[in-house]
């Protein structure tokens, strides 16, 4: 049976993905700093690299690692952060500490189990990390948090291929999570979305995100690596 890691896994695209790679029959170990009574989620933050550690190494166990999924992150909006000039100091290092660095984190620490089973690594960047953030999401620390992703996979894929290990990002555009709180109760960020997410008219579903995720860790995917997924219903296609 093959085995997935996930961390952010208790809710939104994580909790989808451990949900949809189960259902294809992988057996999958999640972090996540919430609470969960699934008996296979393990409580750590990626930010703490011991606890972090301890976590991944409860995670592989014995059984080793076929695949590692990077969900885990904070929103830019929930974390002081904004546009150029105004993003604050400790907003980057909370964001950025997250998203970008809680990933290496990840990574590093389930590296060895990777390269023993030619494993795949997917990252969560976003539609943001890719057209630099416009209109209601000009947040700074974020948008460099997820384009960081990007070329942290590209790395990944271009250092381990040796050892037959891919790596690609998803990049989705705004999805119906906890992180979507405006889009919801903001009708100008509503308005927004809906007009950059035209093949949906709005949020995407955890689903959609999860798919793509379940795509690039299948066999179907076995010669892409390096490469960036956008989930983003035409986001990106607007200048």
């Amino acid at each position: 049976m093959r085995r997935a890691l996930v961390t952010g896994a208790a809710s939104g695209i994580g909790r989808a993905t451990v949900d949809l790679l189960r259902a294809n029959g992988w057996r999958v170990a999640g972090i996540d700093r919430s609470g969960s009574d699934d008996p296979e989620l393990h409580a750590a933050d990626v930010t703490d690299e011991a606890s972090l550690r301890s976590a991944v190494a409860a995670a592989v166990g014995d059984a080793g690692l076929d695949a590692v999924v990077c969900c885990a992150g904070v929103s830019g909006s929930s974390s002081g952060d904004g546009p150029v000039g105004t993003s604050t100091a400790a907003a980057f290092d909370t964001v950025v500490g997250t998203n970008l660095r809680g990933a290496f984190l990840t990574v590093s620490a389930a590296w060895p189990a990777l390269t023993a089973a030619r494993g795949t690594v997917v990252l969560v960047s976003s539609v943001l990390g890719l057209t630099g953030g416009g209109g209601p999401f000009r947040s700074t620390a974020y948008v460099i948090s997820k384009g960081g992703l990007v070329a942290f996979a590209r790395a990944i894929a271009a250092q381990g291929a040796d050892a037959g290990v891919r790596a690609n990002c998803v990049a989705p555009g705004l999805v119906d999570t906890p992180f979507a709180g405006r889009a919801r109760t903001d009708p100008v960020v509503a308005r927004y979305v809906a007009d950059r997410q035209r093949l949906t008219g709005g949020p995407l579903v955890a689903d959609d995100v999860a798919a793509a995720v379940g795509y690039l860790v299948s066999p179907a995917a076995a010669a892409v690596t390096g490469q960036v997924l956008a989930v983003d219903a035409g986001w990106g296609l607007d200048p």
